[in-house]
């Protein structure tokens, strides 16, 4: 049996999220996904299945830490780095 990919649309209706959603996944590298043509995403299962899997994973370690912090705990070494994004630059009207 052959399992067609599955586009950005039927991915987010399957997660019940945007399709900008599902893109911005694929481009911060958190989904694997592939371009037919230059234009069109697709998505295979099996890489849909890998991110449930994965967020299960994160999910379930987060629910059974013993601790009082709503991000659970943080190993040694681990490190988070916050920063600001730079200021856009406002648009004025253009001129008639």
């Amino acid at each position: 049996m052959i399992v067609r990919p599955l586009t950005p649309e039927q991915v987010a209706a399957r997660w019940d999220c945007s399709p900008n959603h599902v893109r911005n996944l694929i481009r911060r590298g958190d989904l694997r996904a592939f371009r037919v043509g230059s234009r069109l995403l697709r998505i295979k299962t099996e890489a849909v299945e890998e991110f449930e899997r994965c967020q299960e994973t994160i999910g379930s370690d987060a629910s059974t830490d013993d601790t009082s912090s709503r991000g659970g705990s943080m190993e040694s070494g681990d490190v988070i780095v916050l920063t600001h994004a730079t200021p856009r630059a406002r648009r004025g009207k253009p001129s008639t």
